[in-house]
């Protein structure tokens, strides 16, 4: 009788081991992956965002092709959660093409603006440029 009494609880103990895993441990283990992965593809977005923010564009020639800067930026936008992020973002490269787009024009063009104002622009992008880094390296951080 003793062996029944120790079958039963075996039986139920394993019963109840297994609803724990069906109930919590394969959703924390879902969720932990998850975040893994979020983690890693910010890192990857974030990495090639970072390289062309510090470069100011040169590194994908985005003078070019400014375009290219908003692909680059949409991967960013998509996979950020805070919205202000995402906003200064799209925004910086936005500068970023105009700032281009002003200082490739020729010197007789009347609507080109003065050398200092250009500078200036430029300044600002660039200090841009590096807040945003700073904040995508925070946003990892709170992976």
């Amino acid at each position: 009788m003793e062996w029944m009494k120790l079958a039963g609880a075996i039986g139920i103990g394993a019963i109840v081991t297994k609803l724990l895993d069906i109930l919590w441990l394969q959703n924390a283990v879902r969720e932990s992956e998850k975040r893994r992965w979020l983690r890693d593809r910010k890192f990857e977005v974030y990495s090639d965002l970072v390289r062309e923010l510090l470069s100011l564009g040169r590194r994908s020639d985005l003078r070019n092709d400014p375009f290219e800067g908003y692909a680059l930026a949409a991967h960013a936008i998509l996979i950020t959660e805070d919205d202000s992020l995402a906003s200064d973002i799209e925004l910086f490269f936005t500068w970023q093409a105009n700032i281009f787009k002003e200082a490739a024009k020729l010197e007789n063009d009347p609507t080109k603006k003065p050398k200092e104002e250009i500078e200036g622009a430029y300044q600002e992008v660039y200090s841009e440029s590096r807040r945003l880094v700073k904040e995508l390296r925070g946003s990892l951080h709170d992976v």
